[in-house]
């Protein structure tokens, strides 16, 4: 049978030496005389006692023994059968040790079962509970078994006691747990240390660990792995007094584990450290490090173009002392203080710099600084080949002539553009160094502006101004400053692409000032458009239906602007020209889309006022009319005759009603109506009286509307003739109707037309030619102006004898005309007039 056993509590002041197992028999509850189980003592706390006879009942008792002898047995065991175990699974893991206690965590220990069972042991698995809990309370530290034989066990409450017990398992299942430890109170003793890991000035890596509370027999025993390392090729163990270093030798991979140390006779001084593979390489970094020291550098070696294009080499040390040296190498030869070189070393900032005016081919190449501060070095390196070489040489050539630039006039901002919200372009520079004799020119193509074209200058911006830009404006334009200190120029090509860029920024700005899309009824369909703030011809736009470009290949939708406006006209909408319209702004980039939904309600209330539109212009265009105007006035002579003309239009042909004094008059041989073709009205007064003086109307009047035309007669006594020419002139001179002779003279009736007149302002007189006599101003003076009417008025006046068409107020040589409408016949001969002379016997 195999027995295990605990170590004792107090150890009696020296390390236990070894251990006496006991044995008796048990016979009808009798138990016999204790037999040494064995004469040897034994250094393990497990013992396989043999030659037992087979299913006898035994007790067992332990002694341990030191230096001072061997001490009081252990109460005896309870009585147990010697029987041979043939279970599967292992016995119970037994000496179970805590060690390295701190407040939240501790290290326990075990050794496997002695009995492995059926198959061997391959995990175990660590119970926890408080030592005040029931032992319902027991909990598993780890769900997964682990091979170890040792845990490390964290997340205790400090000042809280525990219990420990630890179950082993094999294929066959998990044995029973073993026995459970002392309490263990969650503590972190005071005077407690941790191993401290160091690394010296020549680069040797070690372990250390110091302990307060030593006696006279405490040891400090070393383990990798909770192995007692005995010795050991790789790791040298060096005591004195309280203080324990285990220095490795090598340190490499085969030094990874988990190392501690115990101090023996203490009250539990124990510690550890894990040696993963990254605690190893950078405890290897650190180490060549101290072997090999280097100076740390805050910055690499780099290079810096200063004013005047100077090129700057340098870097920044963390730290160099007072006997700190640097060389400066190029192309691993050695550089020294001159004309070309100069070189700066500050040691209370680290910075090493060194300077050069220029940079020439034979400078391209490899710059180092090699720093040495005692046995500490560090060197840091800057390759300027190939294309690196040649743009830093470039920009440096660029800072030289950029100062002596800056030191005239000089632009401080080159040539750009800018487009306004109100679509206009700028083309603006921003200038330095000026003054009052600086004189600012802009070109165009060579072309010298003038100040009148929009050029200003105002806060140190020197600016022109395209109010409506177009591809006239394209081109290279230039701005030159000079003076008595030198010259600058900027220039700004806006040809081909730069142009192109520069109407896709008026674009998106046309784009952006769009309004949204807007729906509006018309008496031809319905109409969509947008305003923008200004509209370019190079604009290009599409208008959208569904998505999908309109083709415009019929007359139905056309597109067009007006102004600032764009539109889209549907004529005849249908059912079909529903959905969703957009009109899409091209600026070269990502475009402007705006959108207005023509369905539904929208679609409807447009439809229904686009008919509602029609319908009156419809209406409007066929409604009754009178074209041609009437005067307002007209004088006539009694016994003379009236003929008046008027154009009618109108679909249906109107109904046509002469009225006087808003009475209907019926056509008679004294009032004779007419209407021919449907166009022309005709109202004829034959043998005028004083009678047929007032107002008189013409009415006419379809399905569409109704309009009228009305005049003043006039009927004057008869008060003699006169012979001579007479004229009707409008308000311009220009002769409208002409008188004829007298039929006495043998000249037949003719008529004489000026040009078309608009409509009428004045009253027309109507009247035989009047010779100058008493009486005649009066007559005269009650007479009004002659106006210029949009129709032609045909008056055809028949007297005795004589037939005067169109004949008007007559004119002589003894007869004024009134001021501005009434001209002579030596006043006024139109071209197309032929004036005719009459001997008259009343003359």
């Amino acid at each position: 049978m195999v027995l295990a056993w605990k170590q004792p509590t107090f150890l009696g002041g020296a390390d236990i030496t070894g251990y006496f197992v006991d044995y008796r028999e048990v016979i009808d509850g009798l138990p016999g005389r204790w037999h040494e189980g064995n004469i040897k003592a034994i250094s393990e706390r497990a013992y396989r006692v043999e030659d037992l006879k087979e299913n006898m009942l035994y007790q067992f008792q332990v002694r341990a023994a030191n230096m001072a002898g061997v001490g009081v047995p252990s109460m005896a065991s309870e009585t147990f059968k010697c029987e041979e175990w043939t279970i599967a699974v292992p016995g119970p893991p037994h000496d179970l040790q805590v060690s390295e206690v701190r407040k939240d965590s501790l290290v326990l220990l075990w050794k496997p079962p002695v009995y492995q069972g059926r198959d061997p042991v391959n995990g175990f698995y660590v119970d926890i509970k408080e030592a005040e809990a029931t032992e319902e309370s027991w909990r598993g530290v780890n769900e997964k078994a682990t091979e170890k034989t040792y845990m490390k066990i964290r997340d205790l409450k400090e000042g809280v006691s525990y219990l420990f017990r630890v179950r082993a398992q094999n294929k066959a299942g998990v044995s029973k747990a073993s026995q459970a430890t002392e309490p263990i109170l969650a503590e972190t003793r005071p005077g407690t240390h941790e191993i401290v890991v160091a690394v010296d000035d020549d680069g040797v890596i070690s372990m250390n660990f110091e302990c307060s509370s030593m006696t006279k027999d405490s040891q400090f025993v070393w383990s990798k792995n909770y192995e007692e390392i005995q010795e050991s090729p790789r790791l040298t163990v060096e005591t004195k007094g309280g203080k324990s270093k285990a220095t490795f030798k090598m340190p490499a991979e085969d030094d990874l584990g988990i190392y501690s140390c115990v101090v023996t006779h203490t009250d539990g001084a124990s510690a550890s450290y894990n040696l993963n593979e990254e605690e190893l390489k950078k405890l290897l970094e650190i180490s060549h490090d101290h072997k090999f020291p280097i100076i740390p550098l805050k910055s690499e070696l780099a290079v810096e173009l200063l004013e005047k294009g100077r090129v700057r080499f340098w870097l920044q040390a963390e730290k160099m002392s007072s006997g700190g040296k640097v060389e400066y190498v190029f192309n691993d030869n050695r550089l020294a203080q001159g004309e070309k070189y100069k070189m700066n070393f500050d040691k209370n900032t680290g910075i090493i710099e060194m300077f050069m005016d220029s940079l020439t081919v034979e400078d391209e190449g490899t710059y180092t600084f090699q720093l040495e501060d005692g046995k500490a070095t560090n060197q840091s390196s800057l390759v300027l080949i190939g294309d690196v070489f040649k743009d830093i040489q470039k920009q440096s050539e660029f800072h030289r002539k950029e100062y002596f630039r800056k030191q005239g006039p000089h632009f401080v901002e080159y040539l750009s553009y800018e487009v306004t919200p109100e679509c206009r372009v700028l083309l603006k520079c921003k200038v330095g160094n000026i003054k009052k004799e600086t004189v600012a020119s802009w070109y165009k193509d060579g072309r010298e502006l003038k100040v009148d074209e929009k050029l200003s200058f105002t806060e140190g911006v020197l600016s022109l101004e395209i109010a409506q830009i177009s591809k006239r404006d394209a081109g290279v334009y230039e701005v030159v400053l000079k003076d008595e200190r030198g010259k600058d120029t900027a220039t700004l090509k806006l040809t081909d692409q730069g142009f192109k860029d520069l109407m896709n920024a008026v674009f998106s700005v046309i784009a952006n000032s769009s309004t949204p899309l807007k729906i509006q009824s018309t008496d031809e369909g319905i109409r969509l458009y947008t305003f923008v703030n200004y509209y370019n011809d190079e604009l290009l736009v599409t208008w959208q239906h569904k998505d999908a470009a309109i083709a415009f290949n019929t007359e139905r939708i056309k597109s067009g602007v007006v102004g600032e406006q764009l539109w889209l006209q549907i004529s005849e909408p249908t059912e079909k020209d529903k959905g969703k319209y957009a009109i899409e702004f091209f600026d070269g980039k990502g475009g402007l889309r705006r959108t207005v939904e023509l369905t539904g309600h929208a679609f409807d209330d447009a439809f229904a006022e686009f008919q509602r539109l029609k319908a009156a212009a419809v209406a409007e265009r066929n409604r009754a009319r009178v074209a041609g105007g009437l005067p307002d006035v007209v004088t006539i002579q009694e016994g003379k005759s009236l003929n008046l003309t008027c154009n009618i239009s109108g679909d249906p042909v109107p109904l046509v009603t002469w009225l006087k004094n808003e009475k209907e008059l019926v056509s008679d041989d004294h009032f004779i109506l007419k209407f021919e073709s449907g166009k022309f009205a005709n109202f004829i007064i034959t043998n005028v009286s004083t009678a047929d003086s007032g107002k008189y109307c013409i009415l006419v009047k379809n399905k569409f509307g109704t309009e009228s035309g009305d005049f003043t007669l006039i009927v004057t006594e008869h008060v003699g003739d006169l012979s001579g020419t007479t004229y009707l002139t409008d308000s311009s001179g220009n002769v409208v109707v002409k008188a004829f002779d007298s039929p006495s003279q043998g000249v037949k009736k003719k008529t004489v037309t000026g040009r078309k007149m608009e409509r009428r302002k004045d009253s027309v007189i109507l009247r035989s030619p009047v010779a100058k006599t008493e009486g005649a101003d009066e007559i005269l003076e009650e007479k009004e102006e002659i106006f210029t009417s949009t129709s032609s008025v045909v008056d055809t006046i028949e007297t005795e004898g004589q037939t005067l068409d169109d004949q008007l107020i007559s004119t002589s040589e003894n007869l004024e005309a009134p001021q501005g409408h009434l001209v002579t016949e030596e006043s006024v001969k139109p071209d197309d007039v032929t004036t005719h002379k009459t001997e008259d016997p009343r003359q």
